[in-house]
């Protein structure tokens, strides 16, 4: 004899476990610049901390999350930057 399978929790508890919004806070520019503003404070904290890590102050564990963090920010960046400019050829090369 099988056993019934747990009910699967909505989807809303989830995003309430993630402290995230069902519905978006704004329109297409406003999460582009909002994403741009995160990736620009990462880049900032990981500078900062590379460089209280030179002085000394900063733990190295510390600054190789921050290094890690900075490389995946830029990885991330590059890859969407690469798709916008993909996208904007194909526009460009389209029949009208």
């Amino acid at each position: 004899m099988t056993t019934p399978l747990a009910a699967i929790p909505p989807v809303s508890a989830a995003i309430r476990a993630y402290g995230a919004t069902a519905t978006p806070s704004g329109d297409f520019g406003t999460m582009v610049g909002d994403a741009a503003r995160a990736s620009l404070a990462t880049l900032r904290r990981a500078e900062v901390t590379a460089a209280r890590g030179v002085a000394g102050t900063a733990d190295v564990q510390e600054v190789v999350q921050a290094a890690a963090a900075a490389e995946l920010t830029v990885q991330t960046l590059t890859q969407l930057r690469d798709k916008v400019v993909g996208a904007y050829t194909d526009v460009l090369r389209m029949a009208v």
